[in-house]
């Protein structure tokens, strides 16, 4: 037994039922600092214009670094879960993150930001890897990861919030502020990936998946992975012009963003229904309905114009049905690799397709006209069924 795990064999986490709601909603919690890294790049682009005078183009290119370091992140920390505990890399994310965001409140300049969001991004996805990979071997997967997206939502509506009222103490720090106390619960929440195996490093024998003994699961899991990526590249893509599509409909750019930041809470209905179903009707039918849900109003707005109410319908219906849709697929991932590791590369995967679905969605959009890009939207949905079913089948029969 390594130092590292007989320390934490007297841990107070040991005392709790990682099988419980409440520890999924710590853990969810421990792991939302990294989870917010897109989520709070416009509230930081605001800061770097505004009070160090940086142009458009530098902070875009400060945010880009940003993301991609806390993809390497995630992708890192694939590889260290058969040298590290969770609980390790949890702590190292978290420390990299703290460090990177203190020394952002004292950057003077754009090569100083640049290094600093860098080193955050990077401990950003390997507290984000941690949390996935842990629900990734939960046998309550998607309740899980439900969890997860419920928190972001409702996290990053707090955070926005708060800054303004933190601002008259800390100036242009406020949004460091906020995120700095996200990372305090971090710190005190990270034992608890202990739990459920997180104390010690993947056993090198561990098998994946009962779909081995089928014989077909790289392709399974490269279908189940590829259905989610192609989900993201449709909802995120269609998601970053429907400011612009209700503005083209004839609301004021205030109607039109008010309509989308409460929309955007409709999301979280959707993570509740996933807590309360679990896997009791398996995976498969509650991923086809959730598409079918997103689907269906997308096919409404080709064929009616965008009033007011056609379109608040469609929003609130979307953002339920992406809510529920997103932890339906992790779950299938995890069930197809008890390790956590496929669920890690479904994140991965699916951030890429998330990060091209605009600019493949706005070559779609022709002379002001959506409706390609609203017909490209449902067939990518419909494949993504396809490729899905699959995996979904495999994964409920393995759980029966």
């Amino acid at each position: 037994m390594t130092d590292e795990v007989e320390q934490a064999a007297g841990g107070w986490w040991r005392r709790v039922d990682h099988r419980s709601s409440a520890t999924l909603f710590f853990i969810a919690l421990a792991g939302a600092y990294g989870m917010l890294f897109a989520s709070m790049l416009p509230a930081l682009v605001d800061v770097w214009v505004a009070h160090l005078h940086l142009s458009e183009r530098t902070a875009g290119l400060i945010a880009t670094a940003n993301v991609l370091a806390a993809t390497i992140g995630l992708g890192l920390s694939i590889r260290l879960v058969s040298l590290w505990s969770l609980t390790r890399i949890a702590r190292a994310g978290i420390v990299a993150a703290l460090v990177g965001d203190l020394a952002s409140i004292v950057a003077s300049d754009a090569t100083e930001l640049f290094l600093f969001r860098s080193l955050a991004g990077l401990g950003l996805g390997l507290l984000a890897g941690a949390m996935t990979n842990w629900f990734g071997r939960h046998e309550h997967a998607e309740r899980g990861f439900g969890m997860s997206i419920m928190l972001q939502f409702v996290l990053a509506a707090l955070l926005f919030a708060a800054i303004p009222a933190l601002h008259p103490w800390f100036g242009q720090a406020s949004v460091y502020v906020a995120l700095l106390s996200l990372g305090a619960v971090s710190v005190i929440l990270h034992p608890l990936f202990n739990l459920n195996g997180g104390s010690v490093p993947l056993p090198a024998t561990m098998k994946a998946s009962a779909v081995q003994e089928e014989g077909r699961s790289t392709a399974i899991k490269v279908s189940a992975v590829l259905a989610f990526a192609l989900f993201e590249l449709a909802v995120v893509g269609l998601w970053s012009y429907m400011l612009r599509y209700a503005e083209l409909g004839g609301m004021s750019p205030d109607t039109a963003s008010r309509f989308l930041a409460l929309s955007s809470l409709c999301g979280i209905p959707g993570t509740f229904l996933v807590f309360y179903l679990g896997s009791r009707y398996g995976r498969l039918w509650p991923l086809l309905a959730s598409l079918a849900v997103y689907a269906l109003p997308t096919l409404a707005l080709i064929r009616l114009q965008a009033s007011s109410l056609v379109l608040v319908t469609a929003l609130v219906l979307q953002n339920i049905a992406w809510a529920f849709a997103a932890p339906y697929f992790q779950a299938v991932q995890a069930s197809l690799d008890k390790t956590g590791k496929l669920a890690v590369w479904g994140m991965l995967v699916a951030s890429a397709g998330a990060g091209l679905g605009p600019a493949l969605l706005g070559a779609a959009i022709d002379d002001r006209s959506y409706v390609v890009a609203f017909a490209a939207v449902v067939a990518m949905l419909a494949v993504s069924a396809l490729l899905v079913a699959r995996p979904a089948i495999v994964a409920d029969r393995t759980a029966d």
